[in-house]
């Protein structure tokens, strides 16, 4: 590691440190001690074999939706849609697993997860198309299909996927997975599954991308100059569009992997509950790691500590959940600052602001 690296990881932590000190004034506010609640955060977190176990629970659909969305923004096409992408790789994946539940989980599990790919791929294209040949924002867009998947989900299981149980007592809720056809657990007595192990596949295949592959140096070379990259021969149509469709087809494995290692049937999304909101939290989970594959999995680990620590200092002490949701915004927003200020360009406006002539 660089002395530049080593300058900005220390800048970093630093950030974050602030940020434990801004969040123990909010705790402050209502009456919990900032030593005990963040030490519960942390042990339960990270501490313990079982808090650590459930962070992995937490870590699984991040890490894949932060894959996900990091191959687009590599070409600096902002696809902010991930949730949508996410919530129909549910959809999709949900209403295959329980056409195929007869035939088991050799058939139904793989079924599942090429439909999600496909759910998340189809739900990326109309943004891109509207980019690529209307010139229209993608931020815009992909931002408005979250929206879209969001009250479709609604309307699903309050009609066609509604399952008959939830039918008969009035809950939005589709028929469940059965626990038979769920991901296989790596991990003995936990909720740890082979979605993790997807996850990292998803990992490696981001490093061979960015570090080794043609498709990686099309990325970058699209992202600096699209006109250096149509000088070069690169399709920047091409690029984009080819980036969008993995990008949105690997969201939507994250939603399959959420519905057959979690959840086991599609529920109601909202944008106020974190835990359905793994789309969003993805995107500083990226850029904070610089889009780095690396990284990428301990900022993932980092943030999904905190917030499985977060539901154990709600239970813990009562805070409100809409606390340990500004703690855990704080936290991330000191984070980037961490990661984009470079205080040797801020000293050099000052002085030129401020400065001498």
């Amino acid at each position: 590691m660089s002395a530049i690296s080593y300058r900005k990881t220390l800048q970093i932590v630093l950030f974050i440190a602030l940020s434990v000190v801004v969040s123990s004034l909010l705790l402050l506010l209502f009456g919990v001690s900032p030593i005990g609640g963040i030490g519960i955060i942390v042990q339960h977190g990270f501490g313990s074999y079982v808090g650590m176990t459930s962070t992995l629970v937490i870590v699984t659909p991040l890490l894949i939706l932060a894959v996900g969305v990091s191959i687009p923004f590599t070409a600096k096409v902002w696809n902010i849609g991930g949730q949508g992408q996410f919530v129909m790789g549910m959809v999709f994946s949900t209403y295959v697993g329980l056409q195929l539940v007869k035939f088991g989980p050799a058939v139904l599990l793989p079924a599942a997860l090429a439909s999600a790919f496909i759910g998340g791929a189809l739900w990326a294209i109309p943004p891109t198309v509207m980019k690529l040949r209307f010139g229209i924002n993608e931020i815009i867009t992909t931002m408005m299909m979250n929206f879209i998947a969001i009250y479709l989900v609604s309307y699903l299981i309050t009609g066609p996927m509604q399952g008959a149980q939830a039918r008969i007592f009035g809950i939005p809720s589709s028929d469940p997975i059965p626990a038979a056809d769920f991901l296989p657990k790596i991990l003995p007595d936990t909720n740890v599954t082979a979605g993790l192990l997807i996850g990292l596949a998803f990992i490696a295949m981001l490093y061979v991308i960015l570090k080794r592959g043609t498709f990686g140096y099309e990325l970058r070379l699209v992202g600096e100059s699209p006109d250096a990259a149509r000088y070069a021969a690169v399709s920047v149509r091409r690029t984009v569009l080819l980036s969008m469709v993995l990008s949105g087809g690997i969201s939507g494995v994250a939603g399959m992997v959420q519905i057959f290692g979690s959840s086991g049937a599609l529920l109601p999304q909202t944008l106020s509950d974190v835990t359905s909101s793994f789309g969003f939290v993805a995107i500083p989970v990226a850029l904070i790691a610089s889009l780095n594959p690396i990284a990428i999995v301990l900022s993932s680990i980092f943030f999904a500590g905190i917030l499985n620590g977060g539901y154990a200092m709600e239970v813990a002490y009562g805070v409100p959940i809409d606390v340990i949701t500004t703690m855990f915004g704080i936290t991330m927003m000191f984070s980037l600052l961490g990661v984009t200020i470079n205080f040797k360009r801020v000293a050099a406006a000052f002085r030129s602001r401020f400065g001498r002539t």
